[in-house]
């Protein structure tokens, strides 16, 4: 019997390249008002790339992404000539901007519908690598709780994660599905776990043509309005 229903959020729920490029915007045009010294040095494309430097430079930071965020801003004032006060402050400032846009998604067909209608039946759980906030998007309302690796220390396929889920919901893997568009992070993690699966593959690509060395979804989804039904069979007992 199947109690609990996770979901991946970013790429599952919404598409997050958009939401991300806009969010990226907001946060340069801020800095060009705000800290023209460091938009005189830096392009936006040379600000992603020195987050990489800081990511690949900061191991403890790869799970973290809005302390990597807030910290390549940081460094970046740094690097400009501000003094640490200066550079702590206006990076919270400039990270808030941003943090606040990247909040600004646009919902895939049918995700509201397919939310309300598994809500009346299972608890609803949001697991995501990402640091889109469900309670700022409008989201929490479905979801009796959400969980990231900012706040468990670990991304997704770690099991962290997918077993912190279980231990906060007080259920066992096996009356778990979770639901995302990720073949390695959301279907091999959740399933290496004992959790079902449902793959959202919206371009109906071949699970053995993209991922010949995993374990197949329980199910899977072309639309998100298909999922109620597979959840329903899952439950059931119908994919074994």
């Amino acid at each position: 019997m199947i109690k609990l229903i996770t979901f991946d959020l970013d790429n599952t729920l919404w598409d997050t390249d958009p939401v991300i490029i806009q969010a990226e915007q907001h946060l340069y045009d801020w800095l060009k008002k705000n800290c023209p010294a460091l938009t005189n040095q830096y392009s936006k494309e040379s600000m992603r790339q020195f987050k990489m430097g800081v990511a690949n430079a900061n191991p403890a930071l790869k799970h973290k992404v809005s302390t990597l965020r807030l910290e390549a801003i940081k460094l970046n004032l740094l690097d400009v000539g501000y003094d640490d006060r200066a550079a702590t402050l206006q990076a919270q400032q400039a990270f808030d901007i941003f943090h606040q846009a990247r909040q600004q998604v646009s919902f895939f067909d049918h995700t509201l519908h397919v939310l309300d209608d598994l809500k009346k039946t299972y608890q609803l759980a949001a697991l995501t690598n990402g640091n889109a906030d469900v309670s700022v998007i409008g989201l929490d309302c479905y979801f009796d709780f959400s969980l990231s690796a900012e706040l468990v220390g670990k991304q997704k396929p770690e099991p962290d994660m997918f077993l912190a889920a279980l231990d906060h919901a007080n259920v066992a893997a096996e009356e778990v599905i979770h639901i995302g568009d990720h073949p390695e992070h959301d279907i091999m993690g959740a399933s290496q776990v004992g959790f079902h699966t449902i793959w959202v593959n919206f371009e109906a690509a071949s699970w053995r043509d993209a991922t010949p060395y995993l374990s197949p979804p329980t199910a899977e989804a072309h639309c998100l309005s298909e999922i109620p039904k597979l959840v329903a069979r899952i439950d059931e007992g119908s994919y074994k």
